[in-house]
């Protein structure tokens, strides 16, 4: 039987079991995932993680992905080729997802030929595409994006339970220009370390209609990363910091107070001979 005829049809009756069929890998990533939380007054924690193993499987004329569950993930190997006996399908309706249990076999069998084409296209579902997305025009995006711009909110830690699982969820605002997005960060993407005043760029959103609106959720595949942003500022003075020895605090022209380091400050004050000077900040 076909992959995709498989994954893309409906079965003939609730209980139908797909034959072996003869498939190859070609993907293998290590995937974490946190099983089990734990939450305290200080926030969440992973509890248990398992190791388990994205694939991406082929026939020889398409390709589809499939998780591993770590207990079963040494029973494969990239590049092998497999006549694979008690496969499962989930999903309520096509096209399913290929589903391995404790019961799936393994027979290493004769190797299948793969084009450069289904190569591609295993690369895309293992390290799916991200472009960068402007803030603006994320209501109308399609697939997986990412954007960047200022964290201007942030909520506390939520502890939420979805399905049988308690997983921690974080809402964040982000502004890029006259443009504000409403992020949702769940599971290990809520406890990435995050301020108000931070400049980030987050990969791998997938935008959600909700009771609020348009918002983006992360993915198994998000990632974050804080970026350096530069700025004209009219910088007024410094001061000690009780404790902090080499750190100064600096008050701007609009009120704001950051710290820097005083050897950094020591070559600007030396030119200070007005109220203001203007200085270009770099913020990390």
């Amino acid at each position: 039987m076909a992959l995709n005829a498989l994954l893309t049809s409906k079965p003939p009756t609730p209980y139908f079991r797909p034959p072996p069929i003869h498939l190859c890998v070609v993907l293998l990533v290590e995937q974490p995932r946190v099983v089990a939380w734990e939450f305290d007054s200080n926030g969440a924690r992973p509890a248990n993680t398992k190791m388990n193993v994205l694939a991406a499987l082929s026939d020889g004329k398409s390709v589809a992905k499939v998780t591993i569950f770590q207990e079963f993930a040494k029973r494969i190997k990239e590049g092998g080729s497999y006549n694979i006996k008690g496969l499962s399908l989930r999903g309520q309706s096509p096209p399913y997802q290929l589903n391995i249990t404790k019961d799936t076999l393994f027979f290493r069998s004769a190797p299948i030929a793969l084009s450069a084409d289904l190569r591609q296209e295993a690369q895309g579902l293992i390290h799916p595409p991200s472009p960068l997305t402007p803030l603006s025009n994320c209501r109308d995006a399609r697939g997986l994006i990412t954007v960047e711009g200022e964290v201007v909110e942030l909520s506390t830690l939520k502890e939420v339970t979805t399905g049988r699982d308690v997983v921690p969820l974080r809402n964040v605002t982000m502004k890029q220009g006259e443009s504000q997005m409403s992020l949702c960060f769940w599971r290990e993407a809520a406890i990435w370390e995050l301020q108000v005043g931070a400049h980030i760029r987050v990969s791998h959103l997938k935008a959600g209609r909700s009771n609020y609106g348009i918002r983006l959720q992360s993915t198994n595949f998000s990632t974050i990363e804080e970026l350096r942003s530069e700025a004209i500022v009219g910088a007024l003075g410094v001061m000690e910091i009780e404790g902090e020895p080499g750190n100064l605090n600096l008050l701007l022209e609009d009120g704001r107070t950051v710290v820097i380091e005083e050897r950094l400050w020591e070559p600007i004050e030396i030119l200070m001979t007005d109220n203001v000077i203007k200085v270009v900040f770099t913020m990390h």
